[in-house]
This record gives C-alpha cells, structure tokens and sequence, in this order.
C-alpha cells in the first residue's frame, strides 16, 4: 500500500479543523441566541406580515427607513404592548379581592339556582345532588380550600406569566425596529441561503414561507376580532359593565389558549353573585358556543385563503405546531407543513435524465406490436 503524500494529510487534517471550529462557532452562537430566538421568530413574523403596511408608510415619509421603523415600533406598542400590559396590571390587582371574595362565598353557602330543574331527563337528579352538597357546609368549605389553594398558585403563575410575555413583546418590539430599518438587506441575504439550500426553488421556498405566514398573522388576527365582536354582543345583551374594555381584552386573550375563558367566565362569577342565575348561565352557552368556539373554524377558513393547505392539513398544522413548539408553533406548524408538501411535488414530479422515459417506451413498444402483422414470425438470422 503506497504511503499518503504529507500534503494530502495535511490537507484532511486541515479540513477536519475547520469544521470542528466552524461546529464550535455554530453552537456558541446558538447558545448566545437561544434566549432570544422566540422573540427572533416573532419578531420576524411580525415583519412578514405588516411589511406591506411598512412600505406604504416608507413611500409616504419619503424613503425614510429610520423614521418609517421607529413610526411602526410606535403603533406595535400603542396596539398591543400598552394594552396588554394595562391588562396585566389590572389582573393582578384584581386577584387578591377575588380570592377573598370566593373564599367568603364558599364559607356564607352557595345558592343551587332553579334553573336546574328544567334541564331534560337528569335536571332534577342534579339539582337534588348539587343542593345536598351545598347543604353540608363543612364538605363545601373543604372542597372550596382544595381548589382555592391550586387556583392561588395559578393566578400566581398567571401574572408571572403575562408580566414575562409583557417583556417578550418589548423584546420584539425592539427587534422588528431592525427588521423593518434592515429588511432588504436581511431578505437578500435569506434569499441567498434559500438558493445555496434549495437551489432552483428557492423563490418558490420564500414565496410559501412569506405566504403562509401572512396568512397564519390574518387568521390570528381575523379570529381575535370575531371572538372580540361577539363578546361584545354577548357582554351587551347579560348587561354586564365595561363591554367594550372587556371585548378589548377579549381580543387580546384569544392569542393565549382559553384566554377569552377568564372574561367570559368572570363575567358569568359576576353575574351570579348579583343574582341574575339567569344571565350567568346564558354568558356561559354564549361564552362556550359562541366565543371559544369561533377560533376552531374560522382561523382554518382564514389561514387557508392564503396558504397553499388544505383546510385539514392547516388544523393539524397549527395544532400540532402549538404542541411541538409552544406559541409559535401556530405559525411554524403550517409553514413547515406547505414546505415539506412542495418539497415532496417536487421531487416526485422531477425526472432523472439518465432514466429513460418508461412511458415512451411502453408507447413505442405499443406502437410497433399495432404496426407488426398478425401471426408473422421474426426472421432467423
């Protein structure tokens, strides 16, 4: 066996160092940006978006990419963050009077409503339960402090929650400022990762991403307002106050899985402890039928009059990118979805050169057995 030139050596050794540096350097900066890559991808969703709406106002301030950026980061936060953040507030103000509240409920006794009775077939047999328990005061106190102890801890982590996700939002909001100032040089350079990854599709690879992505931001957004509108409606006709701050919050909510829940459902708690049984019960059908279950048809219909999914394929998408990948899974879900399914057309449809059509030659081989005589015999040779 010939011995391996010294150059040839060196050259391997070379390559193998650069790649476990350029491995060293990849993690390093993965471990950097890690805290940050939620906030990243929303960020650059959110650019996606609204970059339409960013470059009317770029051309009517002239061309003034600074002054355009900050005037966007302006209106996310007067849109979204001041609202949220206001809400956060009043939550956590809020909570320790209503736990209070329900821990004097519980001890003063509960009042089964009538209205029980005219529920069909079991109205009456609930009713009888529902009000032996209420009359044992010992069992119902003890059953008050065992939920009030995990709902304590929950509203705990609830604020916590809303106070983390109020600074994930400055945190994108900071972010989207660059992505608006720098988007054409950000998208040339993510145009030219796409063709040395995807080579000729990759416009067709940033054309579904852009897409999809907008049209996930609309059903978001078409669904928060639907469900804001008919909370509203619902919160008019119970007469409960403040409707129109509870719709806003409403719209805010419904981003959050069961957010639009802790309004309605509090407003039903309301409603009850003022005596209206009759109005508590009806925010609870409205707030269930109505309300909560908007978001499971119309975000699909929204999101699929842009995307190139199916109405089922973007249901799995969005529920299993929530599974997957938390928050932002709703938008990654469908995108990655419609990027695998063009991907797999593609490959299907492309032909290897160096593989003969196998449908012309059953066509020629068809063509010559028509053309060939019946019951003629080849030639020996």
């Amino acid at each position: 066996m010939p011995d391996t030139p010294l150059s040839t050596m060196t050259g391997r050794f070379d390559v193998i160092f650069r790649l476990i540096g350029a491995g060293i350097i990849v993690v390093g900066i993965y471990l950097v940006l890690q805290p940050f890559l939620s906030a990243l991808l929303v960020a650059g969703v959110l650019a996606i978006a609204t970059w339409p709406l960013y470059r009317r106002l770029h051309d009517r301030m002239g061309g003034r990419a600074t002054w355009s950026a900050a005037s966007m980061m302006l209106l996310i936060l007067v849109l979204v963050v001041i609202p949220i953040a206001f809400l956060a507030a009043a939550a956590a103000d809020q909570l320790p009077g209503l736990s209070a509240m329900v821990k004097q409920w519980f001890a003063g006794g509960l009042h089964v409503p009538e209205q029980l009775r005219s529920i069909p077939v079991v109205g009456d047999r609930i009713y009888d339960q529902v009000t032996l328990l209420v009359g044992d005061k010992a069992q119902l106190t003890a059953i008050g402090q065992r939920l009030l102890e995990p709902a304590g801890k929950l509203s705990v982590a609830i604020v916590r929650t809303l106070g983390d996700g109020i600074l994930q939002l400055l945190l994108v909001t900071f972010i989207v400022f660059f992505y608006y100032r720098d988007g054409h040089r950000v998208a040339d350079v993510i145009g030219r990762i796409s063709g040395r990854i995807s080579g000729e599709m990759s416009i067709e690879v940033l054309d579904i991403i852009v897409g999809t992505t907008r049209s996930v931001f609309i059903g978001i957004v078409g669904t928060a307002a639907a469900q804001a509108i008919a909370a509203f409606i619902g919160f008019l006709i119970a007469g409960v106050p403040g409707a129109f701050l509870l719709s806003v919050g409403t719209f805010v909510l419904s981003v959050v899985p069961m957010g639009p829940v802790l309004l309605w459902g509090g407003a039903a708690v309301w409603l009850y402890l003022q005596g209206e049984t009759g109005w508590a019960i009806f925010m609870v059908v409205w707030g269930a039928v109505i309300i909560s279950s908007i978001d499971n048809f119309v975000k699909p219909l929204l999101i699929a009059r842009g995307s190139t999914l199916s109405l089922a394929l973007i249901f799995l998408g969005v529920l299993g990118g929530v599974i997957a990948f938390g928050f932002i899974g709703v938008i990654l879900g469908p995108v990655l979805l419609a990027l695998g399914i063009a991907l797999g057309r593609k490959w299907i449809s492309a032909r290897d050169p160096a593989v003969p059509d196998a449908s012309g030659a059953v066509a020629a081989a068809a063509t010559a057995a028509a053309i060939e005589p019946t019951g003629s015999t080849p030639k020996a040779s």
